[in-house]
């Protein structure tokens, strides 16, 4: 079957669209939200979806801010395709995700609109909650991805690259507990809990000289005391530790965990602890990612390989990734080295040069995703390159 003409009308249907995914995408960028609370977001596009005569099921897997529309004809396999949209806490959309939202709405039009002549479904899911909470496994948990073959988005980066290198990820909650005092007239009398935090964090911070290239451990303190002049009876934190390797990954929440308790021991504080999300390493799909490459190139975008020693954070993707075959490439948004969750993306992420890229990238989906409809040796092919993660 020649998917040529098929990817042409795609494309002809995002052009159409394209003004209308700018205005989506400023409007989101102007309405940054963090997760689960993404109101504005999700309303926007999933009425702009309803007004495209396209269905639309909102709250979806019992999320208040996520939706799912699906377009299908027959019997055939389901391709998905992600929209992300939370922002960050005090930076706004330093990620880009208005950009990740509004380029799965438009590969999902495209898509759509040569439905009749494929046969299997096309579902994009609104997937909130990526930044913290792991939106896609609540989603995953609740079924929203059952009976999905291939699942797909792109990032927005400071480079175009097929398999970027992200990383699995686990988050520490820690608490010290101590007994208050006057920090003037009676200090002796109180058990400081910061120092017990500070002592740990000092701990952790030695530890981090000696670890592995590819991983990382950071945090905040998210509870320093209430008053200088009183010992504080409460100090907490969160840390997250990151890590290419599981079992590695197991060894470094050993040893994080050590540092505190350690300084739980030196100060006679109470620690309380618990591991909370965890997000798996990206797996990406090589058949799929192949695909899509040739796409993106007929485009006018070259992705390249990961930059040795180089890590791209985490994501729940990565858990999609870990029980269905999936991509998350990178396309570049500037020109210039500009780092992620900063002040200097979130703006790259309303250029020309970032509406552009989101366009790209919604026809290099549209035409990855027409191909494993249309292409049922390319599917197989991808199943069979395709080892699901072991239970945990």
């Amino acid at each position: 079957m020649d998917l040529q003409p098929l990817k042409q009308r795609a494309a002809a249907r995002i052009d159409q669209a394209a003004a209308a995914l700018d205005r989506l995408a400023l409007a989101i960028h102007d309405h940054p939200e963090l997760g689960y609370e993404e109101r504005f977001a999700s309303l926007a596009l999933a009425d702009y979806i309803a007004e495209q005569g396209l269905p639309i099921t909102r709250g979806a897997g019992g999320v208040e801010t996520a939706f799912v529309s699906e377009t299908k004809n027959g019997s055939g396999p389901t391709v998905a395709i992600c929209s992300e949209y939370d922002a960050l806490p005090g930076i706004g959309h330093g990620c880009g995700h208005n950009l990740i939202a509004t380029s799965g709405v438009g590969a999902y039009l495209g898509v759509a609109a040569v439905t009749t002549e494929l046969k299997g479904c096309v579902r994009l899911i609104g997937t909130p909650a990526e930044e913290g909470g792991a939106g896609k496994v609540r989603l995953h948990a609740a079924g929203v991805f059952d009976g999905v073959d291939a699942a797909m988005m792109f990032h927005p980066a400071d480079a175009d690259v097929l398999d970027p290198l992200m990383v699995a990820l686990r988050v520490l909650q820690i608490e010290f507990r101590g007994k208050a005092a006057h920090a003037a007239a009676s200090p002796y009398a109180g058990v400081n809990a910061l120092d017990a935090l500070m002592l740990g964090w000092g701990a952790m911070s030695a530890l981090r000289q000696l670890v592995r290239s590819d991983s990382r451990i950071h945090g905040i303190i998210t509870d320093g005391g209430q008053a200088s002049n009183i010992i504080p009876e409460r100090a907490a934190a969160k840390i997250v530790v990151r890590a290419a390797d599981p079992s590695y990954l197991g060894d470094l929440r050993r040893r994080v965990l050590a540092c505190f308790e350690g300084a739980a021991t030196a100060t006679g504080c109470e620690l309380r602890y618990e591991w909370g999300e965890a997000m798996d390493m990206v797996t990406t799909n090589q058949p799929m990612a192949t695909a899509f490459f040739e796409n993106a190139r007929g485009l006018g975008r070259e992705l390249g390989s990961r930059r040795a020693g180089e890590t791209s954070g985490s994501t729940d993707m990565g858990n999609i990734s870990s029980v269905i075959p999936s991509i998350h490439p990178f396309l570049s948004v500037s020109d210039d080295r500009v780092p992620w969750h900063s002040r200097e993306f979130a703006a790259a992420a309303r250029t020309p040069r970032a509406l552009e890229t989101m366009h790209v990238a919604a026809k290099a989906l549209a035409f990855t995703a027409i191909d494993l409809l249309g292409r049922p040796e390319l599917l197989k092919q991808a199943k069979a390159a395709f080892t699901p993660a072991r239970a945990k």
